[in-house]
């Protein structure tokens, strides 16, 4: 019935993702997370690689701690993914360069369009009924005093009666020209 939380996400490497194409996916940006270096932001992404040697990897409910990464993907959080190559930015006197997200080209942006055409799952209607189980039993017709919406109608190879559906639904179907008016 329930389960218990996950420890934590994968790990990113993000040093040896320099120079990569990555596409985040930035899901959750979370402050005052205990670290071994005090309480810390991060973002809560999932990244995926697009090509370089970690090419295919996904790193699924993964933490990004770096300050340059998390202010560029803070505004992006529960938005559209990020498209991007990381790099690495210009340090400050006597601290570390950064990681930094720099912008795509048009050859990156047909890459990721390419991955996601490939990994998307396509949809898929609920399974007709077989005509060896029988058919299904209908609803009472709608009283809406159009006869088109009590005509049944095909679609994907499922008949659809139009007035067992409810009334604002019909009306929406009727307005975008997907059901006879």
């Amino acid at each position: 019935m329930f389960q218990q939380p996950a420890a934590g996400g994968d790990k990113v490497p993000v040093a040896e993702l320099v120079n990569c194409l990555v596409l985040i996916y930035a899901r959750e940006y979370r402050t005052g997370i205990t670290t071994a270096f005090g309480e810390k932001d991060a973002v809560a992404c999932d990244v995926h690689v697009l090509d370089g040697p970690k090419s295919g990897e996904i790193f699924d409910n993964a933490l990004l701690f770096q300050g340059a990464l998390i202010g560029s993907l803070k505004s992006a959080v529960g938005g559209d993914p990020v498209l991007a190559r990381i790099g690495v930015g210009i340090g400050k006197p006597g601290q570390n360069a950064p990681f930094v997200l720099n912008p795509f080209t048009d050859a990156d942006a047909a890459a990721a369009t390419a991955y996601i055409a490939r990994t998307a799952k396509p949809f898929q209607p609920p399974a007709a009924t077989s005509p060896a189980a029988g058919p299904t039993p209908a609803a009472p017709a709608a009283a809406t005093g159009s006869p088109a919406a009590a005509t049944p109608a095909t679609a994907n190879g499922a008949t659809v009666d139009y007035s067992t559906l409810p009334q604002e639904v019909q009306e929406l179907l009727k307005q975008s020209g997907a059901m006879p008016r």
